[in-house]
């Protein structure tokens, strides 16, 4: 006994389907509501599942084909030795209807082996999609949507389709930045600094004021990276946003101006104007993270030294500023009581 499978009609208007994607393939075995394939209309995409138990033993259309509503597209049979249509070396794989009547009379199998069915491979081309169209399954869709990614530039690179969720990993690691043309534009050029200073200065002054009930090493580090910044910028108002291991991030106004004493968070939660990463109590030796929307100064610690980094690009700094402002941030660090004065 076998079941045919026909495109469905998902609209009242319907008169093809694009078959998306095929979720089961010859031999496999099928129950009822299990997903059989992906069909998408003018209106609609959606799983179709199957209306019967058994084998799938025939798929007559291929991925990215349009399909007349009511086309019988796959075969399920009841097992998988009594598969209707299944080609063998001695039939066609598509074999003509017959009108032969069905003998009843039980017959004695023969003693040879029975010819193992051939499964038809699946298609490694699929059929080209219309122009300005582009194949992908219902989830892919969605989680594209939901994420804000263009599946177009899958299509334009090249990516052959139909797209599933899994072809979104793809996208994702295309270049954000990169031109139609395959250039990126100068300002978004990436530069970057590294700096290395004692760290026995820096530590004798953090205990010094934790003392005197002053702030955490962490806001210290915000407070020299802000009047470095600022000196090599000139900014008169600058937001700090500052983060460290298992904390969460905070801004702080113009933290150099307010005093190593004084120093208070900006519940606001304006933009930042500099991250500074304070990776000093992990285990982290050196770090190199890429520029954000702001300047990035991370700080490690090594045995005996800090390591700071600065991270930033073209159209956020040029390289005078970029090294004048590490320059002025690994001073303080290897005299830290000059912020005091």
């Amino acid at each position: 006994m076998t079941h045919e499978v026909i495109m469905p009609a998902l609209g009242m208007a319907q008169e093809t389907g694009l078959l998306l994607a095929w979720r089961k393939q010859p031999g496999d075995a099928v129950k009822i509501g299990d997903v059989l394939m992906e069909v998408e209309t003018d209106k609609a995409a959606m799983e179709v599942e199957a209306q019967a138990d058994g084998f799938v033993t025939e798929l007559r259309a291929k991925e990215g084909e349009d399909v007349p509503v009511g086309a019988v597209i796959a075969i399920i049979s009841a097992s998988m030795d009594k598969a209707a249509g299944a080609p063998t070396e001695d039939a066609p794989a598509t074999p003509a209807a017959t009108t032969d009547k069905v003998d009843d009379t039980p017959r004695v199998a023969p003693t040879v082996a029975k010819p193992t069915p051939q499964i038809p491979e699946k298609p490694k081309d699929t059929a080209p999609p219309s122009e300005g169209r582009v194949l992908a399954s219902p989830k892919a869709k969605r989680l594209a949507a939901e994420q804000g990614l263009d599946l177009t530039r899958l299509a334009k690179a090249g990516h052959p389709q139909p797209y599933r969720a899994a072809d979104l990993d793809h996208l994702k690691g295309m270049h954000a930045s990169q031109a139609d043309g395959g250039q990126v534009g100068a300002a978004s050029q990436r530069i970057f600094a590294r700096a290395s200073v004692p760290a026995a200065p820096f530590d004798e002054f953090c205990d010094w004021l934790a003392g005197q009930g002053a702030v955490a090493a962490d806001l210290v580090l915000a407070t020299f990276a802000a009047g470095s910044f600022r000196s090599a910028t000139g900014l008169q108002t600058l937001a700090v946003s500052v983060s460290a291991p298992r904390k969460p991030s905070r801004i702080f106004q113009d933290p150099d101006r307010c005093g190593l004493l004084d120093l208070s968070e900006d519940e606001d939660g304006q933009h930042a104007d500099l991250i500074v990463y304070d990776l000093t109590a992990s285990r982290l030796t050196e770090a190199e993270l890429a520029a954000t929307h702001a300047p990035t100064v991370t700080i490690a610690r090594g045995q005996a030294n800090l390591t700071v980094s600065l991270s930033a690009t073209r159209e956020q700094l040029d390289d005078e500023v970029l090294i004048a402002m590490l320059d002025a941030f690994a001073g303080r660090l290897e005299e830290p009581l000059r912020q005091l004065l």
